[in-house]
């Protein structure tokens, strides 16, 4: 997986660390060329320093060809630029944007923006999104701690009921939808296959909902 990201920070390096130890490729931009001594040697030739809001720097660090953006400048309105450019003008298939000031989260949720935040949640968090394609996020909450997503049912599911998904204070099924209906389901309410399900989920059992979805129960 190709990643790119702006911002090459704390918050940045250490992302781009966890990512580079799972064999992405990745690209760091940052306007501050101190920042690329900072980087493991491994991560120093894939460097670029520049701003993100450029569309040629944006290019030298490959995004035409990325799977992921993210933006970690230490602006908001910076991040959020970045994050809409990468997905309307590149077409980039997941964006994610970190977010310093709560009132902002508003703003990030009608641009359709993944809102995260925190040095540590937001290494360990993106890591998790990125690595857990079947679960896009719909919306976060908080700092990110806790996410909707929303997943189609396994036929190996078929007929389990809802409760046997569901881990107090990790993972909720909060909606199911079945052939083009919504519903609030019980405990007892049985999936079925073709089933979409809506999960409230903290984002550190995101792996946790992975294994249940593709038929490990650990």
């Amino acid at each position: 997986m190709h990643v790119v990201i702006v911002g090459s920070g704390r918050t940045g390096s250490e992302l781009a660390v966890r990512l580079n130890s799972l064999g992405d490729d990745v690209a760091l931009i940052d306007v501050d060329r101190r920042a690329r001594k900072r980087l493991l040697p491994a991560l120093q030739e894939r460097f670029i320093e520049g701003t993100g809001m450029s569309r040629r720097v944006l290019e030298q660090a490959g995004i035409a060809h990325s799977e992921a953006l993210v933006a970690l400048t230490t602006d908001d309105f910076v991040n959020a630029v970045v994050a809409r450019v990468g997905r309307d003008v590149y077409r980039v298939p997941r964006v994610f944007a970190r977010r310093f000031d709560p009132a902002h989260t508003i703003i990030y949720r009608e641009l359709g923006i993944t809102a995260v935040s925190t040095v540590q949640a937001t290494a360990n968090q993106v890591a998790q999104l990125l690595h857990h394609e079947r679960l896009e996020p719909r919306l976060s909450f908080g700092n990110g701690e806790t996410l909707l997503v929303r997943s189609a049912i396994p036929a190996y599911l078929a007929g389990r009921p809802v409760s046997e998904l569901s881990v107090p204070g990790e993972i909720e099924v909060a909606e199911v939808t079945r052939g083009g209906h919504s519903m609030i389901p019980e405990p007892s309410t049985l999936l079925a296959e073709h089933d979409e399900a809506s999960f409230v989920v903290a984002a550190q059992s995101l792996g946790r909902l992975r294994n249940f979805l593709g038929g490990r129960w650990s």
